[in-house]
């Protein structure tokens, strides 16, 4: 009897460390869970940190010379592109809106993402206002904020495209002049005369750039020195390429007369009217901003 009692016991001592055991085993399993979900919550909050370090501030200064207030509710928009693709779209890395208070100029911080710059690339930063999706003002010139002679903070210059609106008046759209220089001038007439494109089915051009004059005469390149100033336009030594084609020919002769027979210009929206020194009109030209 004393042996049966010991055996029974023996084998509720089993029985018992056994509940005992899993029991313990159970109370750890939270602690096993938390230890596995630590280290995905350190490599979230390193991952958040990073991309707040990767974040820089681009401040931007846009002005515009023309006197006139901006209408209520005008919409200033700020925009930092990758343009390094000639045959692509470019493409946006950054853009901030504001509606603008006050006289220019106006202050923008643009915040980017640094992770999507890439070296040796071509940036470009712009600006528009625009009073309910109709453009009243956009920059024209190209500008890398990350080039090393740019000032900072950077400044966008804006040219007035169409007049505020007046509640009297129906607004009347209005295109800025083309710029003279660092244009690219498609040629149009030539001596009263439609021009025709030269060899290759090239248009002919010309481009009055701050480093001198260039451009297309139907078969060859010229380039030249000139020197313009209030309308006047003095050409120094023009000099082309030699070579020979079957199209274009006699154009060409007749077009490098009349570049250098140049003495005064005018532009009017996005043409270019070209005058001899009698004041006859020896060329007109359409603006095509390439290169």
């Amino acid at each position: 009897m004393t042996f049966k009692m010991k055996k029974i016991a023996l084998a509720s001592s089993v029985a018992l460390s056994a509940l005992f055991l899993q029991a313990c085993n159970d109370a750890k399993a939270p602690e096993q869970s938390t230890s596995v979900e630590q280290p995905a919550a350190v490599s979230q909050a390193v991952d958040t940190t990073a991309k707040a370090q990767a974040m820089k501030t681009l401040d931007v200064n846009v002005i515009y010379l023309d006197r006139r207030m901006l209408p209520p509710g005008a919409e200033l928009t700020v925009v930092l592109e990758d343009v390094s693709k000639a045959d692509a779209p470019a493409e946006v890395i950054a853009t901030e809106s504001m509606e603008p208070a006050g006289a220019p100029p106006y202050a923008v911080a643009l915040k980017y993402d640094a992770n999507k710059l890439a070296e040796k690339h071509c940036y470009n930063v712009r600006a528009t206002i625009k009073m309910k999706d109709q453009l009243i003002m956009t920059s024209t010139e190209a500008l890398d904020p990350f080039a090393a002679d740019v000032k900072q903070p950077v400044e966008v210059k804006l040219t007035r495209v169409t007049p505020a609106h007046n509640s009297a008046e129906k607004a009347a759209e209005q295109k800025a002049n083309a710029s003279f220089t660092n244009t690219y001038w498609k040629l149009m007439t030539l001596d009263g005369k439609e021009a025709q494109l030269g060899a290759g089915d090239k248009e002919l051009f010309v481009q009055f750039n701050d480093d001198g004059l260039k451009g297309f005469s139907g078969c060859n390149s010229f380039m030249g020195t000139y020197q313009a100033k209030e309308g006047k336009l003095t050409l120094g030594p023009v000099a082309a390429t030699q070579k020979m084609c079957v199209k274009g020919m006699e154009q060409e002769g007749t077009y490098l007369k009349a570049i250098n027979e140049m003495a005064s210009y005018s532009v009017t929206g996005e043409t270019l009217t070209v005058k001899n020194n009698k004041g006859q009109v020896v060329a007109t030209f359409e603006s095509r901003y390439m290169n």
